[in-house]
C-alpha cells in the first residue's frame, strides 16, 4: 500500500524525489557472498542477504535489481526501490537483473577444496591444455580435470563460443562429432539489438545456455558486447551496437538468461573493435573514454547481471597488452566499488592466444616474466595452451595471487554446480538433448529464433510519401525473389557445406535468393540443420499462400514477368566477420555492398528497380550499408535491414512482407552517408588507433551543435511500422532527484492506425553545462532508458522509462580520478528515435543533486 501511495505523496509534498534503491552496483563490495540461490552442494538454499538503503555503508552482499543466487529461483536479494512510483518496465525488473551472489554452501565447498590443494593443484585451475610441438587445434576448448587428494576430481571447463547459438563445430573431446554438429541458429546479436526487448534477449540467453549444457559444456564465451565505434568492424554482427547503455542492458538480460544454466563470460574487455591485426592493435584513449565508453557496459553486466567470467581481449590499451594490463583488470574491473571499480568477483580469462606472442611458444625466461606480469595484472586463466601459465611458471610467482585466482575459478565452478566430475554440466537441468553430435530438434527454440527476427527486422523505407508498398496486397499474384550468386573465399577449416573441401583457401558460393544468411564462420559460427533452415525464397513462398506464385532467380531478368519483386543482397562470411576472410581480415573498408568484375550488387538492385515494378530490397549484413537505390526513379520500393536472421529468418521475413506480422525493429546504429562516415577514422595505422570519446550519434550530435552539417540517411533508433504512433503527456514525476535515485518517467503512446503494433520509446538525457573546474567531455544527449510496448489499434498505452540517476555519472580526472554526477538541470527528451526525441515536444526537466 505504501508503495502505491508514494507517487501521490511525493507530488503533494515537496515534489522532491530523493530516490533510493537497493541496487548492488551501488552497494556491492568486493567480497560478495549473501543472497540465496541454488545450493550446488545439494543442501538447502542459503540464507537471504541483508540489505540497506542507499547512502548506508556498502554491504558485503550484492543485492541489485533481481533475485539473489545465480538465477531467478534464488531468493533474498531486494530489487529496486522507487520513492516516486512503482515501475512497470523491463529496465529494472527483477527478472532482468540478477546480483552476483554465492551461497554459504558454495563458500564452504571452495574453502574445503582449497585446503586440500597443493600449490600445483591451485595452479592447475589457471591452465589450458598442455601444448606440444605438434599442437592439436581440435583440443583448444577446455581446461584439464584435476584430481585433488581428499576431495576427488575437480572438473575442468569445457568452453563454447556463442552469440547466435552454440558453436558445436569446434572440436570437443567429451562429445562425438560427425561433421554436422547442428544447434539452433538464432539471429546474430546486432540484429537482435534492434528488438530493444530485454525479455526476448533473456529468453535467447536461456535457450543458448540450455543447449550449451545439453552438449556437455559449462562455460559460454558470451555475451559479446564490444561497442561499435565504427561500422567497418568485421565483428559488428556479434555485438549490440554503438550505445553503451543499450548494450549494457541487453547484455545483462542475455547473461541473466544464460546463467540459468552455465557460466557466462562477457567479452572482449576492452576496446576491441578492429579485427585485422587485433593482437597488435593499440587502442589509445584518455581515462574518461576508457571508463565511460569502453567500460560502463561491462560494469553493468558485472553489477546488474552477476556475470561469472570476463575475457581479456587481444589488443593493447595505451601501450599495455590487455592480458598484462593491471590498470584495466585490477584497478577497474576487480577493484571494489568504493574505490571506483566494478567489484567483479568472477574469473578473468584470456582470449585464445591473447597473451603476448600470439601462437608462438616463448622461451622459459620469457614465459616466466609474462606469466608473472599477467598474474599481477589480474589474469586468472590463460587459454588455450600452457604457453605462459604452467605449473612451473606459477610455482615461481606470488602464491597468494595464485590462490586468489584458484578461488575465483573454483567459486564459479561450485556456483554453477559443475565443479566435480560427478556433477551435472549446468545449474539447471537442460531441456534440450543431444542426438548424435547435434542438438536434437528443439521446436521451441526454433520458434524463438523466428520471433526474434520478427521483432528485430528493421523497415527502413516503405514506398513514397503517403503511398506505402508494404505489406504486399493480393494484387501481387506473381512474386519473384531474386539475388546474386556470390562467390567468396575463407581461410579456415570451417566452411559451409556448399564449399568444396579440397581447397584452401576454400571457394564457396552463396545464393542470396535461397540460402539462409547465418553470419560469419569465425569463432561464433553455428551449424544449422539444412533440413530445418528457411531462406528468403522458402519463407516468402510459404507466407504467400496458395493464391500467389513465388519464383526465384539470380538475375534481374528473372523478375521480368513478376507483379512484385523481392531482391536480396548483402554480405557473406567472406566479406565481413572475424579475422578469417581475406584480404581485409574481416573488417570492411567501405559501406558499399561488395562487388566483383562479374557482379555489382548495387547495379543488381538498380537493374531490378529499372523494371519499374513494386520492389522490396532485403539487406543481409552485420551493420549498415550504402543504399544508393533510395534515390532511384522507381519509388515504389521498400528496404528492410534483416541482419543475419538465423535458421528461421526467411520465414519471419515472409510474414512481415505480407503483413502477417508487423515491423517493430529499430536501428542500434546511426546510419550515415558514406561521405559522413569518411569523416570518422576507422583506424590510424595497422598498429595504433586513437579512440575518442565521440562517435556514432553522439559525434553527429556534437557536430550539429557546433553548426556543422551532418548527413544521415536514418537517425539512431530509426525503424518504421505498419502502425503509426503519437506521443504525449510526458511525465517526470519529481522536480528533483538525488544521485541514488531512480525516477519513473512515463509517456503516453497512442496507436493512431488500424494496425496493432509494438512501439519502442527512447529516453535521452541532455546534461547541464559542465561545472566550472571540471574537466572532460560531455555529450549533447545520451540514451538512458527505453521501453518496448504493445499498443492495440486505436488505443493508448503508457510507456514506463525509469531513469537511474547513477547512470548519469562522469569520470573526472586521470587514472586516480573519481566518478561524479554533475549537479544541475537535466533535459529529458523522449521520442521514437534520437532525432525525434531532440526535435519533439515530449521534453521535461529534472534537477539532480549530484556529487
Amino acid at each position: 500500500m505504501r508503495r502505491n501511495l508514494l507517487p501521490l505523496l511525493c507530488l503533494l509534498a515537496t515534489l522532491d524525489c530523493k530516490g533510493r534503491y537497493l541496487l548492488g552496483d551501488l552497494q556491492q563490495a568486493d567480497a560478495g557472498s549473501g543472497g540465496s540461490g541454488r545450493d550446488p552442494m545439494g543442501g538447502a538454499p542459503g540464507s537471504a542477504g541483508s540489505s540497506a538503503t542507499a547512502g548506508a555503508a556498502e554491504q558485503s552482499t550484492a543485492s541489485n535489481g533481481g533475485n539473489g543466487g545465480n538465477g531467478p529461483s534464488g531468493s533474498g536479494a531486494t530489487g529496486p526501490q522507487f520513492d516516486c512510483s512503482s515501475v512497470g518496465s523491463q529496465q529494472f525488473d527483477p527478472a532482468s537483473m540478477h546480483a552476483y551472489s554465492v551461497t554459504p554452501e558454495v563458500t564452504a565447498a571452495v574453502e574445503q577444496t582449497v585446503s586440500h590443494m597443493s600449490a600445483a593443484d591451485k595452479a592447475s585451475q589457471m591452465l589450458g591444455v598442455v601444448s606440444s610441438d605438434t599442437p592439436d587445434y581440435e583440443d583448444i576448448s577446455r581446461s584439464p580435470d584435476v584430481a585433488v587428494d581428499g576431495v576427488g576430481t575437480i572438473r575442468g571447463y569445457n568452453y563454447r563460443d556463442a552469440g547466435r547459438g552454440v558453436n558445436l563445430d569446434a572440436g570437443q573431446k567429451n562429445r562425438q562429432t560427425d561433421g554436422k554438429d547442428y544447434a539452433t541458429v538464432f539471429p546474430t546479436t546486432s540484429i537482435r539489438a534492434a528488438s530493444w526487448d530485454l525479455d526476448l534477449e533473456k529468453r535467447v540467453g536461456e535457450a543458448i545456455g540450455d543447449e550449451t549444457a545439453a552438449s556437455k559444456n559449462n562455460l559460454l564465451l558470451a555475451p559479446c558486447m564490444n561497442i561499435v565505434r565504427h561500422p567497418y568492424w568485421g565483428r559488428t554482427q556479434e555485438t549490440y551496437g554503438e550505445d553503451t547503455y543499450h548494450t549494457g542492458r541487453m547484455a545483462t538480460a542475455f547473461t541473466v538468461g544464460l546463467q540459468e544454466y552455465v557460466t557466462g563470460c562477457a567479452k572482449h574487455f576492452a576496446a576491441n573493435n578492429i579485427e585485422k591485426g587485433r593482437s597488435t592493435q593499440d587502442a589509445v584513449m584518455n581515462e574518461q573514454t576508457l571508463r565511460e565508453i569502453y567500460g560502463r557496459h561491462f560494469e553493468m553486466v558485472v553489477q546488474d547481471g552477476g556475470v561469472g567470467c570476463v575475457m581479456a581481449s587481444y589488443n593493447q590499451i595505451n601501450g599495455v597488452k590487455n592480458t598484462q594490463n593491471k590498470h584495466l583488470l585490477r584497478d577497474i574491473l576487480k577493484a571494489p566499488i568504493s574505490q571506483g571499480g566494478f567489484g567483479f568477483q568472477g574469473l578473468v580469462i584470456s582470449d585464445w592466444w591473447a597473451m603476448p606472442g600470439d601462437q608462438n611458444a616463448p622461451d622459459q625466461a620469457t614465459a616466466q616474466r609474462l606469466a608473472t606480469e599477467a598474474l599481477q595484472a589480474g589474469l586468472d586463466v590463460e587459454v588455450p595452451w600452457t604457453f605462459h601459465y604452467s605449473t612451473k611458471t606459477l610455482a615461481g610467482a606470488d602464491q597468494s595471487l595464485v590462490e586468489e585466482a584458484a578461488r575465483r575459478v573454483l567459486t564459479q565452478k561450485f556456483r554453477f554446480n559443475t565443479a566435480r566430475d560427478t556433477d551435472s554440466w549446468s545449474l539447471s537441468t537442460p531441456k534440450s538433448t543431444i542426438s548424435g553430435a547435434s542438438i536434437a530438434t528443439n521446436i521451441a527454440h526454433e520458434a524463438l529464433a523466428e520471433e526474434v527476427e520478427l521483432k528485430s527486422a528493421v523497415l527502413l523505407k516503405n514506398g513514397a510519401e503517403g503511398a506505402p508498398l508494404l505489406p504486399l496486397t493480393s494484387a501481387a499474384k506473381k512474386i519473384a525473389v531474386v539475388g546474386p550468386d556470390w562467390e567468396f573465399t575463407l581461410v579456415t577449416s570451417s566452411v559451409p557445406t556448399s564449399c568444396p573441401v579440397s581447397q584452401n583457401p576454400r571457394t564457396c558460393n552463396f545464393h542470396f535468393a535461397t540460402d539462409p544468411a547465418l553470419g560469419d564462420r569465425g569463432s561464433s559460427r553455428v551449424n544449422a540443420d539444412p533440413a530445418r533452415t528457411v531462406g528468403p525464397f522458402a519463407g516468402i513462398q510459404q507466407a504467400a499462400g496458395s493464391t500467389r506464385m513465388v519464383t526465384s532467380g539470380n538475375t534481374p531478368d528473372d523478375a521480368a514477368s513478376a507483379d512484385a519483386v523481392v531482391v536480396v543482397v548483402g554480405y557473406t562470411p567472406g566479406d565481413e566477420g572475424e579475422e578469417y576472410p581475406i584480404p581485409a581480415g574481416g573488417d570492411r573498408n567501405t559501406l558499399d555492398l561488395p562487388k566483383t568484375a562479374d557482379v555489382n550488387q548495387n547495379e543488381f538492385v538498380a537493374g531490378v528497380l529499372d523494371l519499374m515494378k513494386p520492389t522490396v530490397i532485403i539487406v543481409e549484413s552485420g551493420s549498415i550499408v550504402n543504399l544508393p537505390w533510395l534515390d532511384h526513379a522507381n519509388q515504389n520500393q521498400a528496404t528492410i535491414w534483416a541482419g543475419y536472421g538465423g535458421l528461421r529468418g526467411g520465414a519471419a521475413l515472409g510474414k512481415l512482407i505480407f503483413g502477417l506480422a508487423n515491423f517493430s525493429g529499430k536501428m542500434p546504429l546511426a546510419w550515415p552517408t558514406q561521405a559522413e562516415l569518411d569523416l570518422m577514422t576507422f583506424k590510424d595505422s595497422e598498429t595504433s588507433t586513437t579512440m575518442g570519446y565521440f562517435f556514432g550519434y553522439r559525434e553527429y550530435d556534437r557536430r550539429s551543435a557546433a553548426g556543422q552539417a551532418v548527413n544521415l540517411l536514418f537517425p539512431f533508433g530509426h525503424g518504421l511500422s505498419y502502425s503509426s504512433f503519437e506521443y504525449s503527456n510526458l511525465n517526470v514525476p519529481c522536480t528533483t532527484a538525488t544521485k541514488n535515485g531512480i525516477v519513473d518517467i512515463s509517456v503516453d503512446i497512442e496507436n493512431t492506425s488500424t494496425q496493432s503494433g509494438d512501439e519502442i520509446a527512447m529516453l535521452f538525457v541532455k546534461p547541464p553545462p559542465k561545472p566550472a573546474g571540471v574537466t572532460g567531455d560531455r555529450p549533447v544527449k545520451e540514451l538512458k532508458s527505453f521501453a518496448r510496448i504493445s499498443v492495440p489499434a486505436g488505443q493508448k498505452a503508457t510507456a514506463r522509462l525509469p531513469l537511474r540517476i547513477r547512470d548519469l555519472r562522469r569520470w573526472e580526472g586521470d587514472a586516480n580520478g573519481k566518478w561524479v554526477i554533475d549537479s544541475g538541470s537535466y533535459t529529458i527528451l523522449v521520442g521514437k528515435n534520437a532525432a525525434d526525441a531532440a526535435a519533439g515536444t515530449n521534453q521535461g526537466t529534472l534537477i539532480v543533486e549530484g556529487g
